[in-house]
Order: C-alpha cells, then sequence, then structure tokens
C-alpha cells in the first residue's frame, strides 16, 4: 500500500488510547465487577501485562519490516495465500467489532436515556458520522481525536471527582471475596475487551512519521497504561459507590453519574457520562472501520481505498441489525466468546507471523556473517 498521510508520535498514541479505551471505561466496569468482584483492579492488571506483550510482538514485526502493515509484513513472511486466510479470519473479528461497538451505544440510549426510540436510528447516526471520518483520512481523525479525547477524558475525570464525598473505601474489601478464579475470569474478558484488540490497530503503525521505532513504542507503552489506569480508577469508584450493588448494573459509571448532586446547582449530570459514551465509541468505531478497509485494501491491492468507505460502512449497519436482540445473549457473545474469538484470529495469526520471522530471521544470521 502507498502510503499518503502521515501522523506524528503523539497523535499515535492518542489514536490508539482513543482505539483501547472507547467505550470500555463505562462498558467494561459493571461485567468486569460482576466477574471479578472487588478484585477488579488486578484482572485489569493482569490483562494490560497482556497486551504489553502483544505489543512488544507488534513492535518486533515493525522493526523488521518498516513502513508495512501487518498484512503486508505476513504477506511477506508467511506467503500470499496462509496471509489470505490469516486476513479474512481477522476481519470476522473486526467486523463483529465495528457492529458490536456500536450496538453497545444503541443498548445504552434506548435503555438508559431514549426507551422509545429505535435501535436503528441511533446505529444509521453513528455509521454515517464513522463514514465521514473514513472519507477525511487518518491525518483529520487524529487532529480531531486529539480534542475530543480530551473532552472525554475530561468529563469522566469531572464526574469521579464530584462523587468524592459519597465515596465508601471500605467496600474495597475483602480484595478476594472468593478465590482467586474470579480474578483470573475477569482477566480473560479484559484480554479480550479491549487489550487483545490492539493486533488490528497494528495496521495502523506505518501511518506514524516517527523515523524511529523506539519513540513510537514508548508513547504507545505511555497510552497502554494510561489506558490501564483509566479503566482501574473506573472500577475502583464503581465499586466505592456502589458496593454490592455494582454487580447488578450494565453502565455503572453512568449509573453512579446519576447519584451527583451538589446542593440544589448540580444535578442530573449523567448526560455528560452519556455524551463521553458516544463519542468515544465513535473514535473506536472509526478506527476499527479504518483498519478494516486496510486490510481489504492490501488483501486485493486497490490504489484508491475510500472507494470501500460507503460500501464497508453500510454492510456493518446492516451485520449490527442482525446482531442478537436479546441483551443476555448478546452479553454471552461479548463476554464469553469474544476473547476466545479475539485469540484465535487475532492473538494466534500474530504469533505465527512473528513466529515464522523469528525463525527465518535466526536461519538466515548465519548465511549473512558467512
Amino acid at each position: 500500500m502507498k502510503k499518503l498521510e502521515t501522523i506524528s508520535i503523539s497523535q499515535m498514541a492518542v489514536l490508539y488510547f482513543a482505539y483501547v479505551t472507547g467505550s470500555a471505561k463505562i462498558v467494561i466496569p459493571g461485567p468486569l465487577i460482576s466477574m471479578a468482584f472487588n478484585a477488579a483492579w488486578l484482572s485489569i492488571l493482569i490483562s494490560a501485562s497482556f497486551g504489553a506483550l502483544l505489543l512488544l510482538i507488534i513492535f518486533y514485526l515493525h522493526d523488521k519490516n518498516p513502513g508495512l502493515t501487518l498484512i503486508a509484513i505476513s504477506n511477506k513472511t508467511i506467503g500470499r495465500w496462509p496471509t489470505v486466510i490469516l486476513a479474512c479470519a481477522m476481519l470476522t473479528m473486526a467486523l463483529h467489532m465495528a457492529s458490536g461497538i456500536i450496538i453497545d451505544v444503541s443498548a445504552f440510549m434506548t435503555s438508559m436515556m431514549l426507551p422509545e426510540t429505535p435501535n436503528y436510528i441511533f446505529m444509521g447516526m453513528l455509521y454515517f458520522l464513522a463514514a465521514l471520518l473514513l472519507r477525511s483520512g487518518i491525518e483529520s481523525m487524529a487532529r480531531m481525536f486529539s480534542i475530543l479525547i480530551v473532552f472525554v477524558m475530561g468529563f469522566w475525570a469531572i464526574v469521579l471527582l464530584l462523587l468524592i464525598p459519597q465515596y465508601h473505601p471500605e467496600f474495597l474489601r475483602p480484595v478476594f471475596p472468593v478465590g482467586i478464579k474470579p480474578t483470573l475470569l475477569g482477566a480473560y474478558l479484559t484480554a479480550g475487551f479491549p487489550y487483545g484488540e490492539v493486533v488490528l490497530f497494528a495496521m495502523l503503525l506505518p501511518f506514524s512519521r516517527a523515523k524511529q521505532t523506539k519513540p513510537l513504542k514508548k508513547a504507545l507503552f505511555w497510552a497502554l497504561l494510561a489506558n490501564a489506569a483509566t479503566l482501574i480508577i473506573s472500577t475502583l469508584c464503581t465499586i466505592m459507590e456502589l458496593g454490592p450493588m455494582a454487580t447488578e448494573k450494565r453502565f455503572s459509571v453512568f449509573v453512579i453519574a446519576q447519584m451527583i448532586e451538589v446542593g440544589d446547582i448540580i444535578e442530573r449530570v449523567e448526560a455528560v457520562i452519556g455524551l463521553a459514551l458516544i463519542a468515544g465509541s465513535l473514535m473506536k468505531a472509526a478506527i476499527t472501520l479504518f483498519a478494516i478497509q486496510l486490510i481489504i485494501t492490501e488483501l486485493f491491492k486497490l490504489k484508491n481505498d475510500r472507494l470501500l468507505t460507503n460500501p464497508i460502512c453500510l454492510a456493518v449497519f446492516l451485520l449490527a441489525l442482525t446482531m442478537p436482540s436479546n441483551a443476555k445473549r448478546w452479553e454471552e457473545l461479548v463476554f464469553i466468546v469474544h476473547p476466545l474469538w479475539v485469540a484465535v484470529v487475532f492473538v494466534l495469526p500474530l504469533l505465527i507471523i512473528a513466529g515464522v520471522a523469528a525463525v527465518k530471521e535466526l536461519f538466515s544470521e548465519p548465511q549473512h556473517s558467512s
């Protein structure tokens, strides 16, 4: 693929932070606490370490093949047809992610804010905005997201700070009420969403204008650390505010935002968190769709990738409409099947490509030295 656009290291870090955080800081705490209870923050630490390991593997391949996407690296390393198989497998998960992100937003809107509005209204509007973002290109997306992420994180921080007088630190004990198994289940959940999804983000690394990999690697690891801190803080604040009830709430950060009352002046600020969820989800959906567009462009060696924007967004919109409408079935798909699916179609192909690259490098070194 001919690289026409580039972004700075800081902009790439912002895109990565927006991608792994997205709606996770609002969607993840409730289900995670219901699985891991008070040890949910330990689950995030375990899965974040797994995400850091995946980043190391990705940068190993990026160091050996600068300027190439993951699909191009795979094509160079294991050949054309194995790459086609792996890319098709990755697309299944990527399409599920792109539709699932908007489904979560639609579920949030219809269950918490506008229950009488049909799902397709929210989905259609968000995919229309995502299509406009894709057409604008990665440079415009990076500039817009750099501003948008400041407002999203600012709203999130304000809500949690306003709740400080209502926190009950005693709710954080005991850490392991029923042993370590729930902690591992929580780590399984967050290893798939959001940390295992970093493999798809590897498609965007060639767009960085960094001449050396080390500064980019450092920036992305800092972004990963910031994401882990964000999820841990969200989880701890949810537990301290809701206590045992935290396991029963799906959009728990939105729920605790409803409890803010500062005199008779500041109240009903949950709409701010709602806006943060929509904005974060839109950013992640746009980045995911952009990666899908890149994969298909690489596979078919297209010269103009923007020709795919409208068909891809329309296809994912129709896919979202056919997803399970039952909330229980959807949660089972996301919280149980999703992490395993990520491991098979994202993590396993990455390990195969990295393993073959390492073997080739090992056997080529003696010939090079002679």
